[in-house]
């Protein structure tokens, strides 16, 4: 809608000082918002090399193949493109290279999931901080400090701001973020009253009660 294409003409006209003076490697700077589901590709425009977002008319079959955030291997990114195109979906690259198949999830993976995604969420909150070399590890975190984590996630999580997660949204987290995380479907499970919405309750019950529990086992 209007807002992604407000923020294609700003990402656009942020290389504009660059136009013409780079190689192909112009795309590297610039991520695409519209149309939905397309991809950039440096054209000629006068005389002079511009990155655009474009859908793909036709994809070559060069074999190249790729992996979207949905699980669903494509023979190359052309491809992957053109559907999202198509459906007028935002189907994110994974990786390249075929999808891995999924590994089983065993019961030892399972209970240590809770535990690994707070790592990964102390992580991301210190992320363009300044703190010290060796910050405190999450094993040394107190119960009030893991909650606080896991309701900073939640906040960032829950776009609407009704208090509440939905599946769509602990599905986006597990295959735009951990795609090769095969633990990630079946814990986001968290919906214990199956109302199919997750309250701040039920997130911090099923994170920091199961990722506390894990560890005490563990020690």
């Amino acid at each position: 809608g209007g807002r992604a294409q407000r923020k294609q003409r700003q990402a656009e006209e942020s290389l504009r000082p660059y136009i013409g003076r780079v190689d192909p490697k112009l795309c590297e700077l610039l991520k695409c918002h519209s149309p939905v589901g397309s991809w950039c590709q440096v054209v000629h425009e006068n005389g002079v090399l511009v990155p655009k977002c474009v859908c793909p008319q036709s994809c070559s079959r060069q074999r190249a193949p790729v992996c979207s955030v949905l699980g669903k291997t494509y023979g190359n990114e052309c491809l992957l493109h053109e559907e999202a195109c198509r459906k007028r979906r935002r189907i994110g690259l994974a990786h390249t290279g075929p999808c891995l198949p999924r590994a089983k999830c065993t019961e030892e993976e399972f209970s240590q999931f809770p535990y690994r995604l707070l790592d990964w969420f102390l992580l991301l909150s210190r992320m363009g901080e300044s703190y010290a070399p060796a910050p405190p590890s999450q094993s040394c975190l107190s119960h009030a400090q893991r909650t606080q984590l896991a309701q900073q996630r939640f906040t960032l999580l829950d776009k609407n701001k009704d208090g509440k997660l939905s599946r769509r949204d602990l599905r986006k987290l597990g295959y735009k973020r951990m795609p090769l995380e095969h633990c990630a479907t079946q814990f986001f499970s968290c919906d214990l009253n199956k109302n199919r919405k997750v309250t701040l309750r039920e997130w911090t019950a099923c994170l920091v009660d199961r990722s506390e529990a894990w560890f005490f086992n563990f020690m």
